[in-house]
Parts: C-alpha cells; structure tokens; sequence
C-alpha cells in the first residue's frame, strides 16, 4: 500500500510540473505576443526620452507613445508594393533623427484617433551617404536596392539630394533623397497627400515644439491621413 501511495504521489508531482511548465511556457508565449509593433515602436522611441545626442550634446526631444499606438512595421518592399498599388499611410523615418521625434507623438496621437495603420519604414540605414573630403564628394555606402526601388517610385515627389561643406561649396550626389522623416498617403496606388519634416517654423528638430506648432502638425497630419479617403465629386467642371 506505501508503494501505491508512493507512486500516486510522483504521479501527482510529475503532473504539477507539467501544468506548471505548461503555464510558464504560456506567459512566456504571451510575452511574446505582447512585444507587438506597437511595442516594438514605442521602446524604441521612448528609449532615447531624457538623453542626449553624442554627436552634438544636445538633448532629444521626448516622445509619448500609447503602447497600443497603430504603427506596423514594413519593409521596402512592402513600402514598394503600397506605393504601387495600395492604400494606406506610410512614414519613413528613424528614432534618433530629431525631426522624427518632433513628428511621431503627434502623428501617433493623430493616428489612433482615427484608427488608422501608419506603415513604418527605418531609413536610416538603408539610404546611400556621403561625404567630402578634400573638395570630393565621395559615396560612403550605396543605397539598398529597395531604396532605390523607393526613390523611383516617389521621383516626382522628391528634391535633388546636395552635400554643402562647411565652407559653403555646394555637391551634386546625382541622386535624390527620401528625407527623414516623411509622410505619404496612398489611395489605389496614387499619391493624395505628401509631407517631409513638421511644420515650417520649428528651426530645429532639437526644439520642442510650441501649442500652436502641435495645433498646425495635427491639422497637416489629419489632412494628409484624410487625402486618401476623399472622393471626387463629378460636377460640370470637373468631369
């Protein structure tokens, strides 16, 4: 009878276990699940709240963002296939570029009221550079093929890309360039709406911005996100 009572006993420990690791393995899992693009995006702008550009010493300008913001990670070749032939609002951009982080609360906040997806693209390292040393300009790294995809999909939208040294000489790269950050909406494979930067009077991406600059962004954010539902309606001028 103790054997019995022995082996009833290691039974009911072997099947705690394995309803403990089931459950373990389950948070785990919902862990996983919970590190959503929403997530992902917010980390990884939040993470740079209260710290300072190495390169400049000047402090990033902080963000808020709702961790059930809409943002969805894309792609280039997904950007591309938007561009092409679907519907949506795409924002390229990158975390430690300040005009960026002046953009993303306001566009996040924007964004969710309206329950629209904002298609996320990281340039930062799939743009080409350059740079000038002794009077050349020399290309540091070439663009990805997807980049390139990007900019001739968006040429008639897009500036011819010019380096200045410090001494004022201006440099002709002979590409042109998708700057950060930029907006794009979408209808059926047509650009309505297009927007580089924030507002015109923000001097620097490191200033933050004033009520009145939020109160313009959000007008030019809800416009743009808006371009893309509008429908034409036929009168006897336009049709």
């Amino acid at each position: 009878m103790e054997k019995k009572n022995k082996i009833i006993l290691i039974s009911i420990i072997l099947v705690t276990l394995c309803v403990i690791g089931i459950c373990v393995y389950g948070i785990i899992n919902n862990n996983d699940i919970k590190e959503t693009d929403a997530v992902k995006f917010q980390s990884e702008y939040m993470e740079l709240n209260d710290k300072v550009n190495e390169m400049n010493g000047k402090a990033y300008v902080n963000v808020t963002l709702s961790d059930e913001n809409t943002v969805k990670y894309v792609s280039e070749a997904k950007a591309a296939q938007i561009l092409e032939e679907g519907t949506g609002v795409i924002y390229f951009g990158f975390s430690t570029c300040p005009w960026c982080r002046s953009l993303v609360t306001t566009l996040a906040k924007v964004a969710e009221a309206k329950n629209e997806t904002i298609y996320y693209l990281d340039v930062l390292n799939i743009r080409s550079t350059f740079e000038v040393e002794e009077g050349k300009l020399n290309k540091t790294r070439e663009g990805s093929k997807g980049y390139y995809k990007l900019l001739e999909l968006l040429d008639e939208k897009l500036e011819e890309f010019y380096l200045v040294d410090e001494a004022g000489n201006k440099y002709d790269t002979n590409e042109k360039r998708l700057y950060a950050p930029t907006l794009v909406a979408v209808e059926k494979g047509e650009i309505t709406g297009f927007h580089v930067g924030t507002v015109d009077s923000q001097e620097s991406g490191y200033d933050k911005l004033t009520d009145d600059q939020i109160v313009e962004l959000e007008k030019i954010v809800k416009d743009l996100i808006d371009s893309k539902n509008k429908t034409e309606v036929c009168t006897k001028d336009n049709c």
